[in-house]
């Protein structure tokens, strides 16, 4: 017996319920529509499959564990008693009640040995009774050959059918690790980061990595750089954006990173965190008067330095701010070394003598610090 054998299980419970029946009343159990079982004279019982319907409760229970769920049937019958070809008659009727109290003592059915088709059911056959209405009945036995025949409902559940599908086996793991050429079992789906604090920083401050599954994580990773990952004596994973980087300042995905026996990176998700500029200095060079005011306007160069000031390829502008609102704004080029910006204020540009405010940003990230520049 196979579990194959479990796709005639539909027949399979129309036979053991019409064996079952014919040992427990001693007449005959047919299987059909009742108005083709009023066809002879023969005093008997007979069942009709009207409805075919799925087992709610037991939809996804499989019999194996991880493995697909078979199908889990309900089946619904109708039992109709005939006595001379009618079913309206005194001695029909003692003989349906005769044939309602076999079904009774059928509750909870186990298939045997001999019951092919059931027997790998887990489950024992549960027969339940259903309302048989006027209305069911008026549905079910409906046609220009049909009559309306008195008759009672049943169910019986779970019955089991088992789809031909292969099973989702894989052999067990018996070893861990490279050292026993096992595979390399991590105990989470990876690490994953909540935030970055602080989210917009300067080169040579320290991050600090909110998130979960965070242990055994050893380099940061911010944008192409990777920068390795100190754990504090209270747990806190952090890393340095050391003050010497190469970065350019702007906006980058921030992540944790690890590397397995196999030679393989694994990556947490990315947040997104902002290096933005230093200014540490304005040096404001030699300046020419030119005509106009008084006071009369001034030219001339000054010379910004400082940390992550943009390179050739960078977007970097430069503002002068003064009473309330921008004077001037300046597009720089900025060096490979990005420690330095030369800004110069033509002779169409002159400034009206007097301190102003520098704002620098580059590649959209705006200096914390906004420097005097002395315009005199």
């Amino acid at each position: 017996m196979a579990l194959s054998d479990s796709f005639d299980a539909i027949g399979g419970v129309s036979e053991l319920l019409q064996t079952r029946l014919m040992d427990a009343t001693k007449v005959f159990v047919g299987i059909g529509r009742p108005e083709t079982a009023a066809s002879d004279s023969t005093r008997k019982l007979n069942l009709f499959l009207y409805r075919v319907g799925f087992d709610a409760s037991l939809r996804n229970y499989p019999l194996d564990p991880g493995q697909d769920a078979p199908l889990w049937l309900v089946l619904y019958y109708l039992i109709t008693a005939f006595e001379e070809k009618e079913s309206d008659t005194i001695a029909a009727h003692k003989l349906l009640g005769k044939g309602l109290a076999a079904l009774q003592g059928l509750n909870f059915i186990r298939p045997q040995a001999t019951d092919i088709a059931l027997a790998k059911n887990p489950e024992s056959l549960k027969v339940t009774f259903d309302e048989a209405d006027v209305e069911l009945l008026s549905k079910i036995m409906q046609g220009t050959d049909e009559k309306y025949r008195v008759s009672a409902a049943f169910q019986v559940r779970p019955i089991m059918i088992v789809p031909d599908a292969l099973p989702a086996y894989a052999p067990l793991v018996k070893s861990v690790g490279p050292l026993n050429k096992g595979p390399e079992v991590i105990p989470s789906m990876g690490a994953h980061v909540d935030s970055v604090t602080p989210e917009r920083f300067e080169s040579g401050a320290t991050l600090m990595f909110e998130g979960t599954d965070l242990e055994g994580y050893d380099l940061a990773v911010v944008g192409p750089q990777t920068f390795p990952v100190v754990v504090t004596p209270t747990g806190e994973f952090t890393t340095v954006i050391p003050a010497a980087t190469t970065l350019s300042a702007g906006a980058y995905p921030i992540a944790v990173s690890r590397t397995l026996a196999s030679g393989r990176s694994l990556t947490s998700n990315a947040v997104l965190g902002h290096l933005v500029p230093v200014v540490t200095s304005v040096t404001v060079g030699a300046l020419t008067a030119q005509p106009g005011g008084p006071p009369q306007p001034l030219s001339g160069s000054f010379t910004i330095n400082g940390r992550q000031l943009g390179g050739p390829d960078d977007s970097i502008f430069a503002v002068l701010f003064r009473d309330g609102a921008s004077k001037l704004m300046l597009e720089l080029t900025g060096t490979a070394a990005q420690t330095s910006l030369s800004a110069t204020v033509t002779d169409k540009q002159a400034l009206p003598p007097g301190d102003y405010f520098l704002v620098l940003r580059v590649n959209g990230e705006q200096a914390t610090d906004s420097l005097l520049v002395s315009w005199v």
